[in-house]
This record gives structure tokens, sequence and C-alpha cells, in this order.
């Protein structure tokens, strides 16, 4: 995709609101506060991610492990690396192999994985013995297939890599969309972004037809929107709908896409991020260095060495 987009991931979280604990970093060790800002576990990590199914995974030195929400662990296990909880599974690393452990740590994808990824609507990729594939039946099924990389299941087709180029395969492991493109996106929302030759395009679900739209760069579609940029604009992106029809002017030097009807954009190379609604309207004005997409009701942001995280009006948490 041109360099215009800022493609942000982020990991998937619970809610400021219900999960009521919030990362928040005193120089360079992270803990946990409630909304209000009251101390709820010590900046005793190295790294902590937010809460995700009442377990949040947080780093200690070298290893990872998962803690409650009174900042006890959940269990002795220790981790060389992991993800957080998704579907009720966690990947996790052990002896120099990936498996997958429920919320009491008991093993419920056995550690003989060269790579695995977090459970989407029922499936994981994962890597065996050198070749690609998808687990399937809570991870007791291993279905190999012959690509270079099977990306996370989105909408019921996962993205797959041959060769340099993209294409879609079901649950089944059938190949939907030959890997063709030179460019694709996940699927969201019915649609995916992709790039066939130097055309960009929209791929409907329904149908799976690309359709080209007159745009020299579009990014990741999502909520009804997907950031673009036009000849005409100059180097400047706005937002378009699926039918290809301007939504929010090209008035951004970097756009990303929408997540939970918030989008973070730059205006020039030389300012700050900020977010933006749906409409176009700027909702927690520009100053951020960093500035990630919404998952769950928070964003991680940045201000020159401050990192911490907001909710969708803007508000800041940190230690008190």
């Amino acid at each position: 995709m041109k360099n215009f987009f800022f493609i942000l991931m982020a990991a998937c979280c619970a809610s400021a609101q219900a999960q009521e604990l919030v990362p928040y970093r005193s120089g360079d060790s992270w803990g946990y506060a409630g909304p209000s800002g009251k101390l709820a576990v010590p900046a005793r990590y190295t790294y902590a991610e937010p809460f995700s199914e009442e377990l949040a995974l947080v780093r200690s030195g070298a290893y990872y492990s998962f803690i409650d929400k009174a900042g006890k662990k959940a269990w002795a296990g220790r981790y060389r690396s992991a993800g957080s909880f998704s579907e009720g599974c966690a990947p996790v690393k052990d002896r120099g192999a990936w498996g997958c452990v429920d919320k009491a740590g008991r093993t419920v994808v056995p550690f003989q994985y060269e790579e695995l990824l977090p459970f989407r609507e029922g499936a994981a990729t994962a890597k065996k013995d050198g070749r690609w594939g998808l687990l399937l039946s809570g991870g007791k099924e291993f279905k190999p297939a012959h690509y270079d990389e099977i990306y996370p299941v989105s909408e019921g087709l996962a993205r797959v890599r041959l060769n340099g180029r993209y294409g879609y395969i079901d649950l089944s492991g059938k190949e939907v969309l030959p890997p063709v493109y030179q460019e694709a996106f996940p699927f969201h929302d019915g649609f995916a972004t992709a790039r066939l030759g130097e055309k960009y395009g929209f791929i409907k679900r329904a149908t799976l037809i690309f359709k080209e739209k007159p745009y020299v760069g579009i990014g990741p579609y999502g909520e009804g929107l997907a950031p673009a940029q036009a000849l005409a604009a100059e180097g400047r992106c706005g937002y378009i709908n699926s039918d290809g029809k301007e939504e929010i002017p090209f008035n951004f030097t970097m756009c990303a896409a929408f997540d939970e009807g918030l989008a973070p954009v730059l205006k020039d190379l030389h300012g700050a991020w900020g977010y933006i609604d749906k409409s176009g309207l700027e909702v927690t004005g520009y100053k951020y260095t960093q500035a990630g997409n919404f998952k769950g009701g928070l964003a991680k942001v940045a201000v020159k060495d401050r990192i911490f995280y907001i909710d969708r009006t803007g508000r800041e948490y940190f230690k008190p």
C-alpha cells in the first residue's frame, strides 16, 4: 500500500468501562489503574496489555504471564512469548514450540507449532513442519496448505500469500479467490480492499467480484469507510464508501482505518496525530506523536516519550 497510509495494528482488549482497569506507564514499568486514576496494580512489569476476557498479558523481564484484576498470576506458567486471550484461548510459546492454553492454564492446543495466531471465528492460523494451515475444532484438527503464509480469518475467509500475491480461502481450505492480487486486506463489513495490477478497488464478500475504484491507493475497509488517495488530491488522503464515493474530504497527509467510530489522522508531516469521527469532525485534538486504533474502547497513544491509553472521548489514563 502507498506510504501515505498509516496502517495500525492493535491488540484486542476489553473496554475501559467494562474492565475498569487500564494499563499505565511509570518510567520504564507498567501497571494498572482504574478509570478514576486509583492505583490497582503497581507498575512492576516491563510490558502490559489491556485486559482481554478477564485476564491481562504481562511481561516480567524475558517472560510473559497472565494476571487477574487483583494483580495475581492466573497460574504459575510463564512463557517466552504469548498473545492475549481470544475465544477462550491464548497462544503461548514454551520450549521452542507454540500451543494454546485456557484460562486455567491448561493446554488445549498441543505445543507442536512453529507459529500460532489467536483464534478468530473458531479458527486459528498455525505453522507446522514448515507448512501453514488452519486449526479447527478447538485446535484438534490441523489442515495444512501450500501457501507461503495464511492470515487470521475474517468473515469466514482467510487471506493467503503465495509468491508475493494474495488470495483467500474458506474454513475448509478451499481456495475461493486465487492469489492474484498484489495487495489485499481482510474482509470487514462485507468488503475487502485489494490491488490488481495498478488498479485499486473493493472485493464484495457476497459475490467475490473485484471492482476497480478511481483512486491511486485505498487502505483497509471497515465500518463503511476506507482511507484513500485520489490523483487530484496531490498526496492528501480522505475516506470513501464502498461505492467509491468521497465521504470525508481529502484534507489529511496520513489516514488509518476506522475502528469503533474513530480513525487516527495526520494533517501534515510536521504535525501531530489526532482522531476524527465518521463525519470528519475532530474529536481529540491533534497532539499525539503516535496514535493506535481503538479496540474495546481504548487506544494506545504517545506524546514524545510518554506512552498511555485514551478512551473515545480523549480522556487520558495515567498513573495517579
